[in-house]
């Protein structure tokens, strides 16, 4: 009875962690962010950090969206924010895909946005929160969303 028990709870176990794995992008697929539902993706420095001196601190991230697809009604807008040392999050900037149509692109044609990155968060990685907000004005932006391809830290 023992070892049927553990063997039901080991495979119960097992299938939980299929379900978490096979929830998260794969290595490659882009993030989508939606009204309510933000992409989170890590920067990474495009370049070694071999050479650099004090003045040439990687100083910007680039974050790339290979799709959007609009809001059903009303505008929507990207606001990127960076989480600091202390897990607080600080906004760095904000976006707005123009014209405002749908699109999909492969990374080496994606659109990209620039951000000043704080000098002090200018490491080797940093988690960014991709949000997509609505102008509450003239709508709800229902339906709107961005596939992010990477960010990285130049």
């Amino acid at each position: 009875m023992k070892v049927r028990r553990f063997s039901i709870m080991g495979m119960g176990s097992a299938l939980a962690t299929l379900v978490v794995i096979g929830a998260l992008p794969a290595e490659g697929d882009p993030l989508i962010a939606t009204v309510g539902k933000p992409a989170i993706v890590t920067a990474k420095l495009s370049k070694p950090r071999e050479g650099l001196t004090a003045d040439k601190v990687p100083s910007r991230v680039v974050v790339l969206v290979t799709g959007y697809q609009p809001a059903q009604k009303g505008n929507v807008r990207g606001v990127v924010k960076v989480q600091r040392a202390d897990g607080k999050e600080q906004e760095i900037g904000t976006f707005g895909v123009f014209p405002d149509t749908a699109f999909k692109a492969e990374t080496s044609r994606a659109r990209a946005f620039s951000f000043p990155l704080p000098k002090e968060l200018a490491v080797d990685s940093v988690k960014l929160k991709i949000e997509v907000v609505p102008d509450k004005e003239r709508g709800t932006g229902e339906g709107a969303r961005l596939e992010i391809g990477h960010a990285e830290i130049q």
